[in-house]
């Protein structure tokens, strides 16, 4: 996505280190504009005017650079993209170096198997997302979160899925199509899955960096999972 602005933004985001910096993506432009946040070496803002002007001519993208901190959204990343409505694109760099462009936010989802784990973009709920769009056809609201929520006084799955159209069900009523909640060493449940049928799993476990490549999402037997297991849940669409 915007390939022909990839080498300059990478560049600009180590000649900004340490302070975060940020780039409006319009049909005629690329341009970077003034971080006008009052810590602008952990967060952004835009000013009024250069948003208004960009969205004047069609705004298409917002990038902005993270310095010493991974190439996932935060929580406040994951508002504003979804408060934008066009997709967002985030640089990490150490300042001698900066990652390509990682987008979210476009619609497009990756296969339910195999992707690598990336916080608030390819994380266990999103992947209970795509599975039920992609399945069922259900859209499943987006819950901002930051990175390890449970530490943080977040419940996502316990405060967000009534909400999303969920009910608790009896362990032994699970089906194809029915979600679970696991609970692994921390004060709330704090992971999430799909359960396949025939004692398989679909789920994407969280290690312990925000963005790992090597974390894949899988199927597997429900065996190992079931002493984690706090909830069963089946959405409101597939309750016949």
């Amino acid at each position: 996505m915007f390939d022909e602005h990839q080498a300059r933004i990478r560049a600009e985001a180590v000649a900004a280190y340490p302070y975060e910096a940020a780039w409006l993506i319009t049909p005629d432009e690329c341009r970077r504009v003034e971080n006008v946040a009052h810590e602008p070496r952990s967060t952004f803002a835009v000013g009024k005017r250069d948003m208004a002007s960009a969205i004047g001519r069609g705004l298409l993208a917002i990038v902005h650079s993270h310095p010493d901190y991974p190439d996932c959204p935060s929580e406040a990343d994951m508002r504003g993209q979804m408060a934008s409505g066009v997709p967002w694109g985030i640089v990490a760099t150490d300042g001698e170096s900066s990652t390509p462009i990682r987008w979210w936010g476009h619609g497009e989802r990756e296969p339910l198997v195999g992707r690598g784990f990336v916080h608030g973009i390819t994380d266990c709920y999103a992947l209970i997302r795509d599975y039920y769009c992609l399945e069922h056809g259900i859209d499943l609201p987006e819950f901002p979160r930051s990175w390890e929520w449970w530490r943080h006084g977040q419940d996502l799955y316990t405060d967000g899925f009534p909400q999303a159209g969920f009910r608790r069900i009896e362990p032994d009523e699970a089906r194809a199509g029915d979600m679970f909640f696991a609970q692994l060493r921390s004060p709330v449940p704090n992971h999430g899955g799909i359960y396949l049928g025939d004692d398989l799993v679909l789920h994407h476990k969280t290690g312990r960096q925000a963005v790992d490549a090597t974390r894949l999402s899988m199927r597997e037997p429900i065996a190992r999972w079931l002493p984690h297991i706090t909830h069963w849940l089946r959405h409101e669409e597939l309750d016949i």
